[in-house]
């Protein structure tokens, strides 16, 4: 597996509590290593596999966001991911330092619209914010921090 020199990855098990971290530059050609820690944090954590393609669809979203629209000409931005999984929920954060922009302030996509009537943009965030239960946005110390939460069903 391909790693980028920058990128950094820890991960801890604390109380039945399972978290991880990795630092990587926010690249469109990071993404397959960033679904990789993703993954492989997923099965680390034994966490039900048809959930962890929810995950994948917004890491996807969220991260080609940053690399996509947050770059500018002079430097790639950085990204932190950070999941943490508990017995009732699992949440990913992804922080990155390009310039502030909250995603939770698009408006939200008219779906009923025909193809050619649509806005572009906004529809991957429209989608996280379906598939999760709570997305909160944050600019905190220099950094975005979008948070995406799903809860566990309990047997």
């Amino acid at each position: 597996m391909r790693r980028s020199r920058r990128s950094r990855r820890r991960a801890r098990v604390s109380s039945g509590v399972k978290t991880a971290h990795w630092q990587l530059p926010g690249d469109a050609g990071q993404l397959p290593d960033a679904i990789t820690f993703l993954q492989s944090f997923w099965e680390e954590a034994e966490l039900p596999v048809a959930l962890g393609f929810t995950f994948e669809l917004a890491l996807e979203e969220v991260f080609l966001n940053v690399a996509l629209h947050g770059a500018d000409s002079s430097r790639v931005p950085s990204v932190a991911l950070e999941l943490t999984a508990s017995d009732t929920e699992v949440v990913l954060i992804v922080a990155d330092d390009a310039r502030p922009f909250d995603p939770l302030t698009l408006a939200t996509p008219d779906t009923g619209a025909a193809l050619e009537d649509r806005a572009i943009g906004g529809l991957g965030v429209f989608l996280v914010r379906q598939m999760m239960d709570t997305v909160s946005y944050t600019y905190e110390a220099g950094h975005n921090r979008l948070r995406m939460t799903k809860h566990l069903s309990q047997p």
